[in-house]
């Protein structure tokens, strides 16, 4: 149930195809057309349909982000809160359900302690404004995510000498993520009754911690479009960067629609400035709060 409502979110997002299309490209055309053989039947819908082009999708499927994210346009949709309240039932009934393996709904309250985590900790302590009190606190994220954004071209590439750590989830957050969002579970837990251990918590809350930086860290490289693929980036990379920055680049798979659709909600969240899509890895919260920003199509 958690993944069927995580995959359903992403069905709000289509890609838009390109505005320029070859000379003698045929285009997808409906009409309405009797039969040849039977003039006095009822009218049926013939679809004529050449091969469709792969619009911003890759050979291997992933998403081409920079020619992309040159013309993708964003708008506000609050009425994705919808999505926010799915996202939320189904968690409970995961969590809630006596009937599931203790350890699987541990899995289920981390994600959902992560997924706050990480549209809480992106909105007011990356975003924070200059001289508050999160300011002060996260003053280390806060500078380093606003430089971040100052580095990246309208078109999601990277500027000269950007900072390669603006690119990183690191480990410090990491394991901070994993403190909070074990102490979280125990007072969920304890605030709503639930029959559930708390000696897993803190190896679900790493499991889920180390899923996401990994996933971060392969997503958010490669919406820069700044895969590891040439000598002087990894070179460039294994010199300003330390084990604390985060795990290293692993190359899991992203062609297919959810991961083209994460890479389309971060793209979004350049697009407006960083006024929403707070939610990099894991989805929900956004549609919840009224931040998520949806693909023009």
């Amino acid at each position: 149930m958690l993944l069927a409502a995580v995959v359903t979110s992403s069905l709000a997002l289509q890609l838009p195809r390109q505005p320029v299309r070859t000379a003698g490209t045929a285009q997808r055309v409906a009409s309405l057309e009797r039969p040849a053989a039977q003039t006095k039947a009822s009218p049926r819908l013939l679809i004529k349909s050449p091969e469709a082009p792969r619009d911003f999708i890759k050979d291997d499927g992933t998403l081409d982000v920079i020619p992309f994210s040159a013309q993708a346009k964003y708008e506000l949709k609050p009425r994705q809160r919808v999505i926010g309240v799915a996202y939320v039932s189904a968690l409970t009934a995961l969590v809630t359900a006596n009937r599931v393996p203790a350890f699987l709904r541990l899995l289920g309250l981390q994600y959902a302690a992560y997924s706050a985590f990480e549209y809480c900790f992106h909105r007011w302590c990356m975003h924070a404004k200059y001289g508050t009190l999160l300011d002060k606190i996260f003053g280390r994220w806060n500078r380093l995510h606003v430089q971040h954004h100052i580095d990246t071209n309208d078109d999601m590439t990277m500027v000269d000498d950007y900072n390669w750590k603006g690119i990183r989830f690191n480990y410090l957050t990491s394991r901070l993520s994993v403190v909070i969002g074990s102490s979280v579970s125990w007072l969920l837990v304890k605030a709503l009754w639930l029959d559930l251990p708390f000696w897993p918590t803190p190896l679900c809350s790493w499991l889920v911690s180390m899923y996401h930086g990994v996933l971060w860290n392969k997503l958010h490289t490669d919406s820069h479009d700044l895969q590891e693929n040439s000598a002087r980036r990894v070179a460039r990379q294994q010199a300003t960067l330390t084990w604390k920055d985060g795990v290293k680049y692993v190359d899991v798979p992203t062609g297919h629609r959810y991961a083209r659709w994460l890479l389309t909600n971060h793209v979004g969240h350049h697009a407006v400035n960083g006024a929403g899509n707070y939610n990099i890895v894991f989805p929900g919260p956004d549609h919840l709060a009224g931040t998520f920003y949806q693909l023009k199509t």
